[in-house]
């Protein structure tokens, strides 16, 4: 099972979306691919904090055709992630690592339910030693246990 980072379920509605992540998207069986209520979040706040217009209305209708694609797979933060949050986040300080809050809750949630992450930011996530991470960007799984 694989969690879907903001930047993966965003990339779709992106004007010019990159060919290798809807590519690997199309590949993908679908009711194996989740997402998270702060990747929910993520994408509804930056569409709120756009100016009023045919471009705010247009993300804004993508973003509701992709969420009902996942309302049976939409993961909440609940108090297993929050210990496990927690963990990461320490574990991150002591190697010198900042992982924003956003990210922590995310790997969170994928740690907390054996789930692989895919992303484009591989940094944001490399220090967790338990989180698998795929890169749709490049095309790979970048961890060898991640079998598709």
């Amino acid at each position: 099972m694989i969690l879907l980072d903001t930047n993966i379920l965003s990339e779709p509605m992106r004007p010019s979306p990159n060919d290798r992540v809807i590519s690997w998207l199309d590949q993908q069986i679908i009711t194996d691919l989740f997402i998270c209520a702060v990747t929910k979040a993520e994408i509804e706040l930056g569409i709120a904090l756009l100016p009023e217009g045919k471009r705010k209305q247009s993300l804004f209708s993508a973003a509701q055709e992709i969420f009902s694609k996942f309302s049976d797979r939409c993961l909440a933060f609940g108090a297993s992630e929050a210990s496990i949050y927690a963990g990461i986040i320490a574990d991150a300080r002591k190697k010198g690592k900042i992982i924003t809050v956003e990210d922590g809750l995310i790997a969170a949630v994928a740690v907390s339910n054996g789930f692989s992450l895919a992303t484009r930011n591989i940094k944001d996530f490399n220090s967790i030693a338990e989180l698998p991470l795929i890169n749709p960007f490049e095309g790979y799984p970048l961890s060898t246990d991640q079998q598709f």
